[in-house]
């Protein structure tokens, strides 16, 4: 309820017009909270940085706007999502089966992930790209890799590696021996 009853008192969408930072029709809710509003008429729906702990209740709430819209609702919007988390959905089946049910439908529009040495990127309708930090390039960025998907966070930093010497790419080198596979799961887990 914190972050709701935060922009409800900041945003004041109930309050005069000359005040409000948003229109009248707009509803704030948390997450896990009782949803009291009428959801009937809702056209959008957003969620702002939804967490893994609240992966649970962005899926009620989906199913049930869903429900009772039907084709009044038009956008569903996601800032920020992190709805799988190791520590919170786990690593196998609990993560993989909500990546199914949620996360695997939905079309990232704009994606940006801050990387210690550089950023994921998005832009609909492009691909995905992995860029690393350069002084040298023009905005101090230069792309290493572009995907037509969104990759693992193992995968960006294997991306980062090959690019960078640390590890051998194995679509270069024609493949990884079985030795050299497992040191890189090895050297994966560690990093867990």
């Amino acid at each position: 309820e914190g972050s709701a009853a935060l922009a409800r008192r900041d945003w004041n969408p109930k309050g005069p017009p000359t005040e409000a930072l948003v229109p009248p029709c707009v509803e704030f809710s948390s997450c896990g909270g009782v949803q009291m509003q009428d959801i009937t008429n809702d056209k959008i729906i957003l969620f702002f940085c939804p967490k893994a702990s609240e992966a649970e209740f962005v899926e009620q709430i989906l199913y049930k706007t869903e429900a009772k819209c039907g084709e009044n609702l038009a956008l569903t919007v996601f800032v920020n999502p992190l709805l799988v988390d190791m520590g919170v959905t786990g690593f196998g089946m609990a993560g993989r089966m909500l990546r199914e049910r949620l996360i695997d439908d939905l079309t990232s529009i704009y994606y940006l992930r801050t990387l210690q040495w550089g950023a994921l990127t998005r832009i609909w309708p492009n691909q995905f790209t992995v860029w690393q930090e350069d002084e040298e390039e023009e905005g101090g960025y230069r792309m290493i890799k572009s995907l037509d998907r969104l990759p693992s966070n193992p995968e960006v930093e294997d991306i980062y590696d090959y690019e960078n010497g640390l590890a051998n790419d194995p679509a270069a080198g024609g493949g990884l021996g079985f030795l050299d596979a497992l040191g890189d799961f090895v050297n994966g887990m560690t990093k867990l």
